[in-house]
């Protein structure tokens, strides 16, 4: 065999090895994307540093909302129900109404399409959201809400601190991007910071159903409420809880509950893996989430009185 056939037959096959070396993206593993039990064409789903990321566009579109591009600063703004979403290419900052917020994955350019968290734009507009590691499954029922068709928005509902208490400037980190141990999932609640020790109070009466040491919540409690059965606020990250308190006690709407602490992600008595902060959740009876920012600012107009 002549020399140069040789190397060229050697060139190739070491091009060979490398392209088989070369990772696939992860849309190879068969993602899928679906808005309202119809699969979403062209969504392009990737996972990216463990969020499922989509094209924008049709990803949006199919849920009922609009899609604005602007090249110049490479932003995207995404509007629904009445709600605006803008965020930059290769950013994690973004603004909803206004308000400043965290995205888990930055938005990126593949094959022209600008790429999204899918599970974080979602929560963003209150849809319902599921993902079984293959299927991202995205519904619009239960995730509208209006104070006049929900029971939630009770007035009679406390926010959780009192009024005067130093809690800082709170937003929306529903379906924000969380991880322990391996693990990504997504944020169920709202964070609200405060200095350690800052008293939380009951938002509504209930009954203690889970009560002691969680290794992600820390010191937390689980209240079931007593206008509706079967659902329950959860405060965790708790320093201490107040006195009397036990698995099945009964508390009253502005009862003192607790402390606000940096407990969780650990054995029993880990704290201070992140700033102090009370962790406010709400879920249904059938143990989903819903997102617990809208209420917490509805509420934050009644406040227990020092």
């Amino acid at each position: 065999m002549k020399r140069g056939t040789l190397q060229a037959l050697l060139t190739v096959m070491a091009l060979s090895l490398m392209v088989s070396l070369v990772p696939h993206r992860a849309q190879a593993a068969g993602y899928r994307v679906v808005v309202s039990g119809m699969a979403v064409d062209g969504a392009q789903p990737e996972l990216r540093n463990g969020q499922l990321t989509v094209a924008v566009r049709p990803f949006v579109e199919a849920m009922g909302g609009n899609v604005t591009w602007n090249a110049g600063t490479q932003q995207v703004s995404m509007g629904l129900d009445g709600s605006q979403v803008a965020m930059w290419v290769g950013n994690t900052l973004a603004y909803q109404n206004g308000e400043r917020l965290w995205a888990p994955v930055a938005p990126f350019i593949r094959n022209g399409k600008t790429m999204v968290p899918a599970w974080w734009l979602a929560a963003r507009f209150h849809m319902q959201v599921s993902f079984d590691g293959t299927t991202l499954k995205v519904s619009r029922n239960g995730s509208q809400m209006s104070q006049s068709s929900d029971p939630l928005m009770n007035p009679n509902y406390y926010f959780p601190y009192a009024k005067g208490s130093p809690y800082e400037p709170f937003y929306n980190t529903w379906g924000d991007g969380r991880y322990y141990e391996g693990r990504n999932f997504s944020h169920e609640g709202t964070d609200i910071l405060a200095p350690k020790g800052t008293p939380i109070y009951a938002a509504a009466s209930g009954t203690i159903v889970r009560y002691g040491w969680n290794t992600l919540g820390g010191y937390r409690l689980n209240i079931q409420l007593d206008d509706h059965p079967g659902w329950r606020f959860y405060y965790a990250h708790m320093d201490r809880y107040a006195n009397g308190l036990y698995p099945g006690a009964h508390v009253r709407a502005g009862q003192l509950i607790g402390y606000t602490g940096s407990t969780g992600e650990g054995p029993e008595r880990t704290e201070g893996k992140f700033v102090p902060h009370l962790h406010f959740g709400i879920y249904r009876p059938d143990g989903t989430a819903i997102n617990a920012y809208p209420y917490l600012k509805f509420w934050e107009s009644h406040k227990v009185q020092w």
